[in-house]
């Protein structure tokens, strides 16, 4: 358990992984969340991949709507 509290705190995950980072850090006076990241849209789409421009159009809705799937899915089990 504390390997994985190692990578994942205090900003050690993203600074082993600055690609994934779908914006620009700021620190905050948030207690739980002293660094957050601000980006746009287009952040997001380039960190996730889902931008690719070789792709068709049917590719990329198709995509798209498993990545709206699974999010969904996702907050319904946070929501538990």
């Amino acid at each position: 358990m504390s390997e994985f509290l190692t990578i994942t705190s205090d900003n050690n995950w993203f600074k082993k992984h600055p690609e994934k980072i779908g914006g620009v850090e700021f620190e905050s006076t948030s207690f739980f969340f002293p660094i957050q990241i601000k980006g746009t849209k287009e952040d997001v789409l380039r960190v996730t991949g889902m931008n690719d421009t070789t792709d068709n159009d049917k590719t990329k809705r198709l995509r798209i709507a498993r990545a709206k799937a699974k999010a969904i899915l996702i907050q319904l089990e946070l929501n538990k």
